[in-house]
Order: structure tokens, then C-alpha cells, then sequence
């Protein structure tokens, strides 16, 4: 929960110095055409006095949709993109998931949640880390879309957290299933697919050997 808080702490702060920019461009570019405040205002349907607050970033709330008409009239175009950076909500299923895979696992481990990674601005979090016998970055998958790019986001966290070992828990469904298993060539090579094996490891409080990919039921 606390690295959810500073994940929308960030984001606040974040949008704040974002709609600073915006309020910038939006001032310097009807400038730079000669427009006044009125003008602009009549173009976009809305009074001067509140072009003049968008200007200034007074206004309370800004919809996407006056602010893209604004931009439009000004020769400009909005542009929005959405990055993942984990530290989403947990849905009820990957909390069942965490609870299951951790009462398997034993006390032998220190077990540490939502773990932020340790660079500055960035909000990803690591699920679970377990430190022990090694350090171990757990990622908990309910729905597998995109093997590779789950892999590959998994291992930047591994990465960036400094673990020595990876394991990534799947539900054990249909879909993922059929999933993991079109992509069982290409991840053999690096993950031990063997899930009876890899947790009977963590439950005897071992390093597992090897990065691994563990299959558990609700």
C-alpha cells in the first residue's frame, strides 16, 4: 500500500509539472500567431476569462476533450501515450495467487511486497521479493496475453532490483497453459519449467539453481 501511495504521489506531481508545460505551450503559440484570448475563446465556444485561467493553470479541471479543441484551434495536436510501469491495483485473483505461492514457500524466507525498484522516478515494484539463501524477485501473472514481453518486464525488474534469481508464478488456467506451453521452446533456455522442482527448493529454503517459471492453482 505504500508504494501505491507514492506511485500516485508521483503521478500528481508528475501531471502538475505536465500541465505547467501544456498551459506554457498553449500561451507562447497564440502569441506567436497573433491571437488574442478572446479569439481563442470563440473558437473553442468557451469565455476569455477562462482561456485565460487555462493559460495560467487555474482552472480545476481541464477535460481531454476542451483541451484537444484548444490545442486544435492553435495549430496544435495532443498527444497521450500510456506506459506500464507496474504498481497497478491487485486484483482479489493475484492476491489469492500471492498468499498461495508464500504459504508454499515456508518461513524460511524473508518475504518483502510491492517492493519499489531503487532508481529515482521510476514506480515499478516487484510483487515479492524473497531474500534468504539468495535474493529472489517473484512476479505473480493471472493472465498471460504476451509470453515474451511478460518475460522480458519480469527480467528488467529482476535487473533493476539486483536479484540473483527470477521466478514468475502463473495461474494454473486452460489459457495459460496453452500459452506457456506454445512458448516452452524458446523459454527452456532459461527457466527452469519444472514447478514441483523450483518450489520444492524455496520450501527447503534453497536457492532454486536456476530462474523459474512455477504454475500454481487458486
Amino acid at each position: 500500500m505504500a508504494n501505491r501511495t507514492r506511485s500516485i504521489h508521483d503521478a500528481q506531481q508528475r501531471w502538475a509539472r505536465q500541465s505547467l508545460e501544456i498551459a506554457a505551450d498553449l500561451r507562447a503559440q497564440r502569441r506567436a500567431l497573433g491571437l488574442t484570448q478572446q479569439a481563442v475563446g470563440q473558437a473553442i465556444g468557451r469565455s476569455t476569462s477562462r482561456v485565460s485561467r487555462v493559460e495560467r493553470q487555474k482552472v480545476r479541471r481541464l477535460p481531454i476533450q476542451d483541451l484537444v479543441r484548444h490545442a486544435a484551434v492553435l495549430g496544435l495536436r495532443l498527444s497521450v501515450k500510456l506506459y506500464p510501469i507496474g504498481g497497478a491495483i491487485r486484483d482479489a485473483a493475484q492476491v489469492r495467487y500471492v498468499t498461495r505461492f508464500l504459504a508454499r514457500v515456508g518461513r524460511t524466507w524473508r518475504v518483502r511486497l510491492e517492493v519499489p525498484l531503487p532508481l529515482a522516478g521510476d514506480l515499478r515494484a516487484i510483487d515479492v521479493l524473497l531474500e534468504g539463501a539468495c535474493t529472489i524477485a517473484v512476479e505473480v501473472v493471472t493472465r498471460l496475453t504476451d509470453v515474451q514481453a511478460m518475460v522480458r518486464a519480469a527480467q528488467l525488474k529482476q535487473r533493476d532490483i539486483g536479484a540473483d534469481r527470477l521466478i514468475i508464478v502463473v495461474a494454473a488456467t486452460h489459457a495459460n497453459r496453452r500459452a506457456l506451453a506454445e512458448a516452452r521452446p524458446a523459454l527452456s533456455a532459461t527457466f527452469d519449467l519444472d514447478t514441483q522442482h523450483s518450489m520444492a527448493r524455496l520450501a527447503a529454503g534453497e536457492d532454486p539453481g536456476r530462474d523459474a517459471i512455477v504454475l500454481l492453482s487458486a
